[in-house]
């Protein structure tokens, strides 16, 4: 059984992949996707339409996630599948040593990278498109009629994911002190090591100079571009994204 559990969470395309892959070795196990990750997402999210009661979404983490970690031979896991949120909570509930990782984005740079990643990858692109319950709906959740969220492109939606998101993991952690929140551009774009070296203290894990080599990997940074940069939106797109992710930029630091 594991040590230290930590769980590092976001809207995704916040340097995950190489988390996981930088942290992995020796007496850390970090998986970044691992079996039933979709599963799991999609029964989150129909839990948060009140499509299944929370008993069958809790009978569901007992039986795929946490035998998964808590029967890891290893001393640190790191889960690091950034949509895990109601997994992490229902853990942290039953578990003390389970600490929680929030990164947030500036949604200027998160939207174009994820419309990017969504439209120039055949599965994620299904995913994201046809697949009932992968991303919460707004109109479901009861935050937005019918009639709006139908007029919403996906620009909009993929503005509203990130708003929503972010909030529901604040609210899930609201007043747990194992819970903590850093910018993807501070941990990543910063140039120092001090936010990675906070973090690792944070979850337990002592620092290795091997993992200095995290914040040289690329990135979340897409090579085929669907959606320009946000230098390149007009003034619309720009006030939509405002309208939508403005009190979240205001209370993360981004504007």
């Amino acid at each position: 059984m594991p040590q230290k559990v930590a769980f590092i969470l976001s809207t995704s395309r916040t340097g995950t992949k190489a988390l996981a892959e930088g942290l992995a070795g020796g007496d850390i196990l970090s998986p970044h996707q691992p079996p039933f990750s979709r599963l799991l997402t999609i029964a989150s999210n129909y839990y948060l339409h009140g499509w299944l009661p929370k008993r069958v979404l809790e009978w569901l983490v007992s039986r795929l996630r946490e035998p998964q970690i808590f029967g890891a031979d290893c001393r640190y896991y790191i889960q690091v599948y950034p949509l895990d949120y109601l997994p992490a909570k229902i853990i942290s509930q039953k578990y003390s040593n389970v600490s929680i990782i929030h990164i947030v984005r500036d949604p200027r740079t998160f939207v174009c990278s994820y419309l990017n990643w969504v439209h120039t990858r055949f599965k994620s692109f299904v995913a994201n498109t046809f697949v009932l319950g992968w991303h919460p709906s707004g109109f479901f959740i009861g935050e937005i009629t019918w009639s709006t969220w139908r007029q919403m492109d996906e620009f909009q939606r993929i503005c509203w994911h990130w708003t929503y998101k972010n909030a529901l993991l604040e609210r899930l952690f609201e007043g747990d002190e194992r819970y903590i929140r850093i910018r993807f551009e501070d941990l990543f774009l910063g140039g120092e090591l001090g936010v990675l070296r906070s973090t690792l203290s944070f979850i337990g894990i002592p620092y290795r100079d091997e993992f200095a080599a995290i914040l040289r990997q690329r990135k979340n940074v897409s090579r085929k571009t669907f959606f320009p940069r946000w230098e390149e939106w007009g003034s619309e797109r720009q006030q939509q994204l405002l309208d939508i992710c403005g009190e979240g930029m205001k209370r993360y630091g981004y504007i």
